[in-house]
């Protein structure tokens, strides 16, 4: 019982730590990060548009104090609405980014990194405790790396006009996979099989997406209603349908390889028919829990603009064919590359398996 109470203050703090980081790394920051000491409601008037929705606008002023500048405390206007689906309203102790103007400073977002620092803390320190310690330093190091590789990729891509965004998010795929496989399983046989067969699972559902767009000629999808894309649309579904299919597609692949390197332990005089039944059953006891979370995952992030799309007025269909749609899409091609995974896993695992002089580990 001790114990626990050990494990549970030692998150709490490792939580709390990383909370007071973010709400103390101001000096940090490059742009000018302010914290809001008293705020006073100017004016608010009520609004009902033709739907029947009613919300409130409200006009604040802000006394900000400066936490990275040499200037004295500011006064910034704010408005918002009460349903702060764009905007926020801001109380006494929160913090904010800035951005300096001739008329003074004016609100850029809020600062939110306490949060985020107070959630990858409590993150880690779960997975401290439910792991070892040298798996945990591979699993943190692999998650630092990747998360690296990517952001310097999504940077380069935003600061380039020319880059050929799909080509070198194919090669980031195939370095994030690479590079998390590495860090958890290590150079074995069993990490470049998961990895062959993921990159191999992965490829045939995106392939298979491509030609039923190219012969239908993308009827009925709508590339240009992706929010915020000021580059071509379809490379970038292209790059972010194959992220998020080598996720699901990784997990799987290695779930199954395991399974069956679990077999090659207990007995090495098995056949190619029993890795191969045993690949599919355990791919089939998996697959549909997978699809239903990639689904329940979709969804979640639908449900906000559903629901602000059927409060103004608009129909179903209207609905599904401007906000589901891409996202219906990179379901089925991730549910798709979850479907082939279980073959061309089970395939390849007791084919190198059942070889002469296969490594027994």
């Amino acid at each position: 019982m001790k114990q626990n109470w050990q494990k549970i203050l030692f998150v709490i703090v490792i939580t709390a730590l990383g909370y007071f980081l973010g709400r103390f790394d101001s000096v940090l920051y490059q742009q000018p990060v302010g914290q809001v000491t008293a705020v006073k409601t100017l004016s608010s008037e009520s609004t009902t548009d033709e739907h029947g929705n009613q919300d409130e606008s409200v006009d604040q002023q802000l006394r900000v104090k400066l936490l990275n500048r040499k200037d004295k405390g500011k006064v910034i206007k704010n408005s918002y609405l009460s349903s702060q689906a764009e905007t926020i309203r801001y109380q006494k102790g929160d913090q904010i980014l800035l951005t300096k103007s001739d008329d003074g400073y004016q609100i850029d977002m809020a600062k939110r990194d306490n949060v985020l620092f107070a959630l990858l803390g409590f993150l880690f320190a779960g997975l401290y405790l439910a792991m070892s310690r040298r798996k945990f330093s591979f699993l943190a190091l692999s998650i630092v790396v990747n998360a690296g590789l990517f952001l310097a990729t999504i940077l380069w891509d935003a600061t380039s006009r020319s880059l050929p965004v799909l080509p070198v998010f194919v090669v980031l795929g195939l370095l994030l996979s690479a590079l998390a496989l590495y860090f958890v399983l290590g150079w074995g046989l069993q990490a470049w099989i998961t990895w062959l067969a993921t990159c191999l699972a992965t490829l045939l559902a995106v392939l298979a997406m491509a030609a039923v767009i190219a012969v239908t000629g993308a009827k009925g999808i709508h590339f240009e209603t992706m929010s915020y894309v000021t580059q071509l649309p379809q490379p970038v579904f292209y790059a972010q349908a194959l992220i998020g299919v080598l996720g699901a597609v990784m997990d799987e692949s290695g779930d199954i390889v395991a399974g069956l390197f679990g077999l090659k332990r207990e007995s090495s005089e098995r056949t190619f028919a029993d890795y191969w039944q045993a690949g599919r059953s355990i791919g089939r006891e998996i697959l549909g829990t997978l699809t239903n979370v990639l689904f329940m995952i979709f969804i979640a992030e639908t449900v906000p603009m559903v629901i602000l799309m059927l409060r103004n007025g608009n129909n179903w269909s209207y609905i599904l064919d401007q906000t589901m749609n891409l996202g219906i899409l990179q379901t089925v091609v991730s549910a798709l590359g979850i479907v082939w995974a279980v073959p061309v896993t089970a395939f390849i695992t007791a084919t190198l398996l059942t070889k002469k002089g296969a490594i027994n580990s």
